[in-house]
């Protein structure tokens, strides 16, 4: 028993070792900034970690581009492996006057991924024909898009604002994260799980929205033509639906419907409820 204890114990200052030795030394910003540029191999991934703010621009040559305190640039680790270009900070910035990062992508990029807090940032459109977003740990992404097909993946108490244009678009929340969107895309799926909330705007001919697990949906303002709503377990929703509406509610979802369309109760079971309302 005492040998499990001491395991046990050996064990547990491991693990509070590594998470200290991760742990990224501050560097204190010069105050004069400066900007670098390098052309880099086009890449079909982008991965972002630690808390960097990076702006993406599309561009015919593909680069790296810092605009930081000229103390601060060497501290932004990057490189491409296989196609997936990977962009990381050695050291933590403290008290800088500019600390930013912008990737000059083309047409090859397909997947962007932020972790560890670093945001994602789009000013001008995102205009790919394919193109899949995922927010992890806390991240946040502010994006304009034009797609074909467009997947936003968020989870780990991760943010996102975002103005889609495209002719799919797949919205995929849990683990509490948030999301303001506008999105006027023909067809759209939007799951929200795990006490995650959304608040959507815009337009959509046929859409499929889910929600479970405590999630919340605001989306009084997203027109549909025809929907099929699904909820479950403790979650609230307000839904626009013009012409057709299937729903599924069971546990204590409650349900707030605008519009006038045909409803089809397809499931309704347990405490849920369904409730028209005018605006």
């Amino acid at each position: 028993m005492t040998k499990k204890i001491i395991l046990f114990a050996l064990f547990l200052f491991n693990i509070s070792f590594v998470t200290a030795q991760t742990k990224l030394e501050k560097i204190k910003g010069s105050k004069i900034v400066t900007v670098t540029t390098k052309e880099i191999e086009s890449f079909e991934n982008v991965e972002i970690e630690e808390f960097l703010d990076v702006y993406f621009v599309k561009s015919e040559k593909t680069s790296i581009e810092i605009e930081a305190d000229d103390n601060l640039h060497d501290i932004v680790s990057y490189n491409v492996l296989g196609n997936t270009l990977k962009i990381t900070a050695l050291k933590q910035p403290v008290s800088e006057k500019k600390f930013t990062v912008r990737v000059n992508y083309n047409d090859s990029l397909k997947t962007i991924v932020a972790r560890h807090e670093s945001k994602i940032n789009a000013l001008a459109d995102i205009s790919l024909e394919n193109i899949t977003i995922k927010n992890f740990d806390k991240s946040q992404s502010f994006l304009n898009v034009r797609s074909i097909n467009f997947t936003l993946l968020m989870n780990d108490k991760s943010r996102a604002e975002v103005n889609v244009k495209a002719d799919k678009t797949v919205v995929e929340l849990s683990k509490e994260a948030k999301i303001k969107a506008l999105i006027a895309s023909p067809e759209s799926k939007i799951d929200l799980y795990q006490k995650s909330q959304g608040e959507i705007e815009g337009d959509s001919q046929i859409s499929k929205i889910r929600l479970d697990n405590n999630a919340s949906l605001i989306a009084k303002k997203f027109t549909v033509k025809d929907l099929e709503l699904v909820t479950e377990s403790y979650t609230k929703c307000s839904v626009n639906a013009q012409k057709s509406i299937e729903i599924s509610a069971s546990g204590k979802s409650e349900i707030d419907l605008l519009g006038e369309p045909k409803v089809d109760l397809k499931v309704f079971t347990n405490s849920a409820v369904l409730s028209k309302k005018e605006k």
